[in-house]
């Protein structure tokens, strides 16, 4: 019916949790509270001037790409236990895959500003650094396709049970849906839907983790 949990197995499932951890963390350390999002080019280049002295700041980019290399190990993790499903592991991992690729793409703007801020003009850095926003409400779709994708094809090998399968399903579509219906019409960078992607990957990152052992036959109770 399974196999016993070893320390790689737990290392894979917990990662989607420390990506959770670390993405927050080092989100809150790197961000500049003085700066709004209708920020001019000039304000802009000033906060990345500002960064130059501030270790915290720097320290909380670092976590941050920390936690997408975290990430990546939970998107694999994923497809391993799941690609016993059909199409829906693939799909998952492709869609986990294409996250990646945004999130860590989306930090290009960023260092781009940073290495450039003594002769970049202010039109420019306003330019990139919407580029950076914009590229975190993209990854909602890919993101939430993966939680979608990647739930229904754990119920389908056994390995998860219906709450938590069903629930990362609902949530994966919520997400998803909500870029598809905003569209280009981004006015900001708070997406109350990708907390459901969060919330779920933590949720069932603990719940491998600290299971007992690897279901591999289909299971028909609940979590």
């Amino acid at each position: 019916m399974g196999s016993t949990m070893n320390a790689m197995d737990r290392v894979g499932a917990l990662s989607g949790a420390a990506y959770v951890i670390l993405a927050n963390v080092g989100n809150t350390l790197g961000q500049d509270a003085s700066l709004s999002e209708s920020a001019t080019g000039e304000e802009v280049l000033e906060s990345y001037a500002r960064l130059a002295d501030d270790v915290g700041r720097q320290l909380g980019l670092s976590i941050e790409m920390l936690g997408l290399a975290t990430w990546m190990i939970f998107v694999g993790y994923v497809y391993s236990r799941t690609r016993g499903a059909g199409w829906l592991a693939p799909a998952a991992l492709v869609a986990g895959t294409i996250s990646i690729a945004v999130k860590f793409a989306s930090f290009a703007p960023v260092i781009s500003i940073y290495l450039l801020r003594g002769d970049m003009e202010p039109g420019t850095a306003s330019m990139l650094a919407n580029l950076n926003l914009v590229s975190f409400m993209i990854d909602t779709l890919p993101a939430g396709l993966f939680v979608a994708c990647g739930a229904a094809a754990a119920m389908a090998s056994g390995a998860l049970g219906r709450v938590l399968g069903w629930a990362g399903v609902v949530c994966g579509v919520i997400a998803a849906g909500a870029a598809v219906v905003i569209g280009i019409r981004i006015e900001g960078s708070f997406a109350p839907s990708f907390l459901l992607v969060m919330v779920w990957v933590f949720a069932v990152s603990i719940r491998w983790g600290f299971a007992r052992s690897r279901a591999k036959a289909a299971v028909t109770g609940a979590d």
